[in-house]
């Protein structure tokens, strides 16, 4: 076989040409990535740092908010405080020995009355009648015992009276809410 010193240069050649054109496409496929990568990386950094700041302000936020509800529960403990105070004064000037009872007051309508809870307390009413027995019959309560008795709160009532007996006065049989000790207290029915 004869060949030419030129097809030894050419096949060669084509062997360079081709590592050559190889090496290329190789770089340039490293160099493509390389950048993609470090767009991704930028990407990701940028991602990082806007999810970093917004993490700061979400923390910022409910350290205000836990401030806030800090400062919230100061506050009702010291009305708690406070509310404590004003029912031990209350209750200072409401002793259980006191009489809740308001005098009868007439309405103005016909033989009806109103007798008030005056204390600051509950009052649990166990029985409501004439303070003579014999008289019961005259006597129209708008409640039937027991029952509670709030401060400020009324008891109405009919107290129908005759000539030959006039007005049965008023019993009433109660304890405070919270104590079994019955107490009777009795009010004069006066037009």
């Amino acid at each position: 076989m004869n060949t030419g010193p030129w097809e030894w240069t050419l096949s060669a050649t084509l062997t360079v040409v081709s590592l050559a054109v190889s090496l290329f496409i190789t770089i340039v496929g490293w160099v493509a990535t390389a950048v993609k990568d470090s767009r991704n990386a930028k990407a990701a950094r940028e991602k990082y740092e806007a999810d970093v700041r917004r993490a700061d302000e979400m923390n910022a936020t409910f350290k205000s908010q836990l401030e806030a509800a800090r400062e919230s529960a100061e506050a009702l403990h010291a009305q708690v405080e406070q509310l404590e105070e004003a029912n031990r004064i209350a209750d200072d000037a409401n002793p259980f020995t006191s009489v809740p009872w308001s005098d009868a007051e007439w309405t103005k309508h016909g033989s009806q009355f109103t007798i008030r809870n005056k204390s600051s307390r509950n009052v649990v009413v166990v029985k409501l009648s004439a303070s003579d027995e014999k008289l019961d019959r005259q006597m129209r309560f708008d409640q039937q015992p027991p029952f509670i008795c709030e401060p400020n709160s009324r008891i109405s009532y009919l107290a129908l009276g005759t000539m030959q007996t006039g007005t049965p006065d008023t019993a009433i049989e109660w304890h405070w809410d919270g104590s079994d000790e019955i107490r009777t207290t009795v009010r004069q029915n006066i037009k």
